[in-house]
């Protein structure tokens, strides 16, 4: 079996159980330790619920990463008018984000729009956004660079969550982010897939506290890398004050304008 990133070869690892009925080889890339599952045909069995289960943490994560990205986008993307959160689930970050003044919309094929009724991009006639997200989204794609490739038909930065691969297989084979249990999970990125990835793309590659992943089109600044992704921690608060207050971009919250917009949209 190839690699679905490089093409090299890749070797078996390990073996699972999908869904307590699918016997499953992992395999992982000779050259940039992809680790990928046999050819998948049990996709269809797995999305019969778009949330599984497991993702007990589907809250806690949408308030989470609500708070790392605020910082990213106002000092490393302060352009960005417009966003677009791929695979946006129940809608919940982008009602988040739409409340801190944060114009996000929400993609998703598989799940239904909770929070952010009316503010889907089947909403909106933007094509071409400033930024998109795809949180726990790249594990679940079957033929990686060309979902990718999607991905950046809406715009020229994104920032992605996934988690790094470990380095041993032993370490992968008893991994949580495999969860067999659920079989959605079917493609694993190494550090240096994910440098392919860009490279693959023209993209510049930062990461975040190793499991946010910034492609951009930008060659961003020592200072916007240094106080947006990696926000060192030891700085007198003189420092941060002045830092905070260059960075900063007041944004008001769109929710009574949204509350607005749907009122009139119901009453017309």
């Amino acid at each position: 079996m190839n690699c679905k990133i490089c093409k090299s070869p890749s070797e078996k690892i390990f073996e699972k159980i999908i869904l307590q009925k699918h016997p499953t080889n992992y395999y992982k890339c000779t050259q940039c330790s992809f680790v990928q599952t046999d050819e998948v045909t049990w996709l269809k069995e797995a999305y019969e619920s778009a949330i599984t289960s497991l993702d007990i943490g589907l809250i806690y994560r949408n308030n989470h990463l609500a708070k790392e990205v605020k910082p990213i986008i106002n000092i490393c993307f302060p352009e960005a008018k417009t966003m677009l959160d791929y695979a946006g689930g129940y809608g919940a970050f982008v009602r988040l984000m739409r409340d801190e003044g944060f114009n996000f919309y929400r993609q998703d094929d598989y799940c239904d729009n909770i929070f952010a009724n009316y503010f889907d991009v089947t909403d909106t006639d933007i094509k071409k956004f400033d930024l998109v997200t795809g949180f726990e989204v790249l594990e679940h794609f079957n033929d990686p660079m060309n979902d990718i490739a999607t991905i950046f038909e809406y715009s020229d930065n994104a920032i992605f969550s996934t988690e790094i691969t470990p380095k041993t297989n032993k370490e992968i084979e008893n991994w949580w982010y495999i969860t067999e249990e659920t079989g959605q999970h079917i493609a694993f990125y190494s550090e240096e897939a994910m440098q392919l990835i860009a490279k693959h793309f023209n993209k510049n590659y930062y990461c975040k506290n190793g499991n946010l992943h910034i492609f951009t089109s930008k060659n961003l600044s020592g200072d916007q890398i240094k106080f947006g992704i990696e926000k060192p921690k030891f700085l007198k608060s003189f420092f941060k004050y002045i830092i905070k207050k260059k960075y900063t971009i007041k944004r008001k919250s769109l929710l009574e304008a949204d509350y607005n917009y749907i009122k009139n949209k119901l009453n017309s």
